[in-house]
């Protein structure tokens, strides 16, 4: 993959999650304020939600480069997007140091729960399509 196909698929990925996060940020908003009846979101709230979906963009494809290591590849992700989460989530919201650690546990702990159940589909998947290879004869008769 060159960096042209490796951009190009992090912007698509970074405007998918732009748009999922935007809109669940603004659902979480409206049930948060329920007694107003505008909900109203700030240019400073979109700016961030964008800078942490480009963030995701990004670590979704360093985790999806094949000639990297597995290991480094989740390391990578899990970095940005922790990086991401406490730049863009937890740090203009004013938290205190306490606040912040357990936010960045809370993150940890979820991370490693959805990739756990990610990677357990995976190797279900995997196992499965060995055992379904169709057969090929190795001793043919010439």
């Amino acid at each position: 993959m060159n960096m042209k196909q490796f951009l190009k698929q992090a912007f698509l990925r970074a405007s998918v999650y732009f748009t999922v996060c935007a809109a669940l940020y603004s659902l979480l908003m409206a049930v948060v304020n329920v007694t107003e009846e505008e909900v109203l979101l700030s240019a400073e709230q979109l700016l961030l939600i964008f800078v942490f979906a480009l963030l995701a963009g990004l670590g979704q494809s360093i985790l999806r480069l094949p000639r990297v290591s597995g290991v480094i590849r989740y390391l990578a992700h899990y970095g940005i997007l922790a990086m991401g989460f406490y730049a863009c989530f937890l740090l203009p919201a004013g938290m205190s140091a306490t606040q912040i650690f357990i936010g960045l546990v809370l993150y940890t702990l979820l991370y490693l729960l959805i990739m756990g159940t990610i990677a357990l589909f995976r190797a279900r998947f995997r196992a499965n399509a060995e055992k379904e290879a169709p057969y090929e004869s190795q001793f043919k008769k010439k």
